[in-house]
């Protein structure tokens, strides 16, 4: 049996080295959990006494291979935490393989403190309480800044609803890192430990860090910037659609106001014609008056006035240019989703139903649009002409018809589905293109 104090050194220990920087590793996601907090806490329970039970081992069974304790226990680290948090796996990648980091840099730097300050052949005993002191100094003087950065800005910019297609690729910065001290630790003729106890590796392992998490931040930054571009271009995108509609609108109003106007001339010839009893030249003109009042496109396609504004405009267009435009619409004035989010995917998928019919061959080209909105949710099917089989990369992306490169209208159209936690479906071939969108109303929306 141990003496009870080294126990007790070994629970220190194992607790210090894999708490803080856990609860670290959750804090992003904390409101983006699979479990409850409760058996999210009970689960992180359970695998401290797993990692006091893999430190025991190590120290109490010579015999037991340490490099294989370790593996399984960062295994089995990953894998409560992919389990726990319900986010993109690139995003719970890039922050698990940041925090191992930065975790690796605290092993080695508090190791060189032992060293330094109680003695190498104390630092060269494994899990002693000397340890536990330097990792909690070293832990509070790197935890306690990374905690104020995450809250200040790491968990709105990983939390955003936005396209996940940046994330799968940038948890490669920081594994390459990984794999950088990995290899510094483990790949010369020294042993770990020997490296961590020389404070040229303490103090090497600390710029590397420090270079790294420089290249994380600015990774997330990009990913920021490119985010608010892209909605942006969706803001500017709506605002063009109104600007067009206001001043398709105000076309009308003066129409109306000249015909207006004019009314009173067209009354006295009238009035003129009554009088003289001519009535077949009074026929012959009304039937002239009415061919030169402006149209009523006034249409009423639902009770939704964003949706009403955007059905009536591309209703408008197709006109013009000779497309069907057939709409089966069923939206209330209200509905839980903003008008700008409605506007933004029936405007992209608007325009694109009608730049594909605009460039199809012999077929008449035609767009069916059907939307309805439940208490719920609200479902959005948008059919068009295309005399072109559409095919998306391995990315799930449709390239642009109007320039290099992928469309924007999609990828705008995926992030408020995805924003919503709604579904997207996209079929093409037979002559047509057919979206599907189905967004979740929020509750309380």
């Amino acid at each position: 049996m141990p003496p009870f104090y080294r126990i007790l050194e070994i629970c220190l220990y194992s607790v210090l080295n894999f708490l803080p920087f856990l609860l670290l590793a959750l804090y992003p996601f904390w409101e983006r959990l699979r479990f409850s907090k409760a058996v999210t806490m009970l689960m992180i329970g359970l695998l401290g006494v797993f990692q006091i039970c893999m430190g025991s081992l190590a120290a109490f069974m010579p015999g037991v291979g340490k490099g294989m304790l370790s593996i399984i226990s960062t295994v089995l680290y990953a894998l409560f935490y992919f389990a726990a948090v319900d986010a993109s796996f690139g995003t719970t990648l890039f922050t698990l393989l940041m925090l191992s980091n930065i975790a690796n840099m605290v092993v080695t730097i508090s190791k060189c403190m032992e060293g330094v300050f109680f003695g190498r052949e104390m630092a060269r005993q494994p899990y002693r309480w000397t340890y536990s002191v330097c990792i909690l100094a070293v832990g509070l003087l790197v935890a306690v800044p990374l905690f104020l950065y995450f809250r200040k800005y790491y968990v709105d910019k990983v939390n955003a609803r936005i396209s996940t297609f940046a994330w799968n690729y940038l948890w490669l910065i920081p594994s390459t890192f990984y794999l950088l001290w990995f290899w510094y630790s483990y790949g010369s003729e020294k042993t770990a430990l020997e490296i961590a106890l020389e404070p040229s590796s303490a103090v090497f392992i600390f710029c590397i860090n420090m270079g790294a998490f420089l290249v994380y931040h600015t990774s997330v930054r990009l990913v920021d910037e490119q985010e608010q571009n892209r909605v942006l271009a969706e803001k500017n995108h709506q605002l063009e659609i109104q600007n067009i509609q206001f001043g398709n609108l105000n076309r009308q109003i003066a129409a109306t106001r000249q015909a207006r106007h004019d009314l009173r001339h067209h009354v006295a010839v009238m009035d003129g014609y009554l009088a003289a009893g001519e009535y077949d030249k009074l026929r012959e003109y009304l039937q002239g008056y009415k061919k030169s009042l402006p149209g009523d496109d006034a249409v009423l396609y639902c009770e939704h006035d964003a949706v009403n504004i955007l059905l009536l405009y591309f209703g408008q267009q197709a006109r013009e240019k000779q497309v069907g435009f057939s709409v089966s619409a069923s939206i209330p004035r209200q509905v839980g989703i903003p008008d700008s989010a409605l506007s933004v995917l029936m405007g992209n998928l608007l325009e694109n139903a009608l730049e594909a019919c605009v460039e199809a061959g012999d077929e008449p080209p035609r767009i069916s649009v059907k939307v309805k909105a439940r208490a719920d949710a609200v479902f959005v099917r948008i059919e068009n002409t295309c005399d072109q089989e559409v095919v998306p990369d391995e990315d799930g992306r449709y390239r642009s018809t109007k320039h290099e490169g992928w469309g924007v209208g999609l990828e705008s159209v995926k992030n408020i589905v995805a924003q919503y936690e709604g579904m997207l479906e996209i079929e093409s071939g037979d002559g047509s293109f057919c979206v599907s969108a189905l967004l979740n109303v929020p509750e309380g929306g």
